[in-house]
């Protein structure tokens, strides 16, 4: 094993400080260039907030991503209902070109950053909510505007959108409480329901619409949201969706609603006692979990037909984009929950169906934040409900053997806080892309970049290393991906590890 020299000397002053922070170890990867799939017209995108360019300038923003951090391939965010206006002043970064960074809790920014026709949206009353007067950029129309720039630069420009889900940012969607889930007890729930046909036709319409009014070379899309059973016995939430439009749609399947409705709401009632501490059955918890869902096959089944959904969504709206522009690419993105932890999704979707609906599938491989991320949002989760009898070590030795992680990237729970995830887990889970997409489409691995965590005491940026992002490419190339996105977003990432994502892409071709 060698160390890179700036990480060693930064563990020696570690060391010598006596500060109690460990620091992991690994192996320098040389990028093999023989037989890669990575090549100097591969794709290596970033993407970025509309805001970001017209804060910071789009031609000197577009020199310093093309010329320092190796970038091709801009994805701009059409539409931000997912939140990505609402960061606290600390994640955001402070070395672009001098400036300070504005608070984002005082500024007044759309939700939509395109041009719609009401035409495309005659067969739903969902309505986005154009810019106002008085909102900051009001006027301008971002697609427009980073044409000229981009092409001058041999960029292509994708447009991202993620769906509003849990509702964050769903004020500037006219009508979206219409579409909202149904809980099991026939409250409204969060977020819109996937079998809900204005939700559908207002994504669609969305999707057509802008395709037809500017010339993109592709989008990337996503939905970050996982299951009823997934959100039930890992998180304790309430379990939609069970409106009428889900109900049908699952009788059709031959599947009873009402005896879905029943054995979720039992589940449900059974894991807010061991939340609560008042199981007092003989057996345990996963046991009778098990219990349930063998009582009622139908709980696994509704679950199944809700992910169902999402991919008749994902195929309708990749064939909508290529009937008005054959040659744009859909991204397929795959968020971190259904990338690295959530089991109920990873064996409902496997990657080789989506290769029937994308041109290219990006999984979210976040090293840097995964390690807190799997232990606080994962195995204390789980901890507390279906795997209450295990101690929180066992929990985490039994998810590394379910998700098939290699014996160099199991970090362990006293670990997961300070060393996190390393290269070796981003070359575990793009080698298990790749290798079920089999060829038929490019894997884009989505490198995270000083994404912001979440703690006790807020979000807070968690900070790249730049020698074990460089190394992180390297394996992401190295198990087979056939481009790279610089992630989460560029107002979070510092100058100084875009240049090291740059300087490890060059050493690619």
């Amino acid at each position: 094993m060698s160390l890179p020299r700036r990480q060693f000397l930064k563990n020696m002053a570690l060391s010598s400080a006596g500060i109690g922070l460990s620091i992991p170890v690994f192996p320098e990867v040389i990028p093999a260039k023989n037989g890669s799939r990575f090549t100097a017209d591969s794709m290596v995108g970033i993407q970025m907030a509309a805001h970001s360019l017209y804060d910071e300038g789009i031609e000197r923003t577009l020199d310093f991503l093309n010329k320092d951090a190796a970038i091709n391939t801009l994805m701009i965010y059409s539409h931000t209902y997912y939140g990505i206006d609402k960061k606290p002043m600390q994640v955001l970064a402070r070395d672009h070109f001098g400036l300070i960074p504005k608070n984002l809790a005082n500024r007044k920014l759309p939700y939509v950053w395109v041009r719609h026709h009401e035409p495309a949206f005659k067969d739903t009353t969902l309505r986005h909510a154009p810019p106002q007067e008085g909102m900051e950029f009001f006027k301008q129309d971002i697609f427009k505007d980073i044409a000229a720039p981009a092409r001058q630069r041999n960029m292509q420009v994708y447009a991202r959108m993620l769906e509003a889900g849990d509702s964050r940012g769903s004020d500037g969607i006219k009508n979206y409480d219409k579409v909202k889930t149904v809980t099991v007890y026939g409250k409204v729930g969060k977020g819109a329901c996937w079998n809900h046909p204005e939700y559908r036709q207002w994504i669609y319409a969305t999707m057509q619409d802008m395709f037809e009014t500017y010339e993109l070379d592709g989008l990337q899309y996503g939905a970050e949201r996982t299951g009823p059973l997934s959100n039930l016995v890992f998180k304790g939430e309430v379990p939609t969706c069970f409106c009428e439009h889900c109900r049908r749609r699952n009788q059709q399947k031959g599947i009873d609603p009402d005896r879905a409705t029943e054995g979720y709401r039992l589940l449900y009632e059974y894991i807010k006692k061991v939340e609560a501490g008042k199981d007092d059955s003989a057996d345990t918890v996963i046991v009778n979990v098990f219990k349930f869902m063998q009582r009622y096959p139908e709980i696994l089944s509704w679950n199944y037909q809700w992910f169902r959904a999402d991919e008749e969504i994902q195929q309708e709206m990749f064939n909508r984009v290529k009937r008005v522009r054959a040659q744009a690419k859909v991204v397929r993105h795959i968020d971190h929950q259904r990338s690295s932890w959530d089991i109920f999704y990873r064996s409902a979707v496997d990657y080789s169906e989506m290769t029937a609906s994308a041109d290219y599938i990006k999984p979210i491989v976040y090293h840097d934040v995964y390690g807190p991320r799997l232990r606080h949002w994962v195995i204390e989760e789980w901890n507390k409900r279906i795997f209450r009898d295990m101690t929180e070590e066992q929990v985490l030795d039994m998810f590394y053997a379910w998700m098939g992680y290699s014996k160099s990237s199991r970090v362990a729970l006293d670990r997961l806080d300070t060393e996190s995830m390393g290269p070796s887990y981003v070359f575990d889970e793009i080698s298990r892309c790749v290798k079920a997409v089999n060829g038929k489409i490019p894997v884009i691995a989505g490198i995270g970049i000083d994404v912001l965590r979440h703690s006790p005491a807020g979000m807070m940026p968690q900070l790249s290393d730049p020698e074990i992002l460089k190394q992180a490419v390297f394996k992401a190339i190295e198990a087979g991906a056939g481009g790279l996105l610089a992630s989460r977003e560029y107002d979070e990432m510092r100058h100084s590890s875009l240049r090291a994502f740059g300087q490890a892409v060059r050493q690619l071709y």
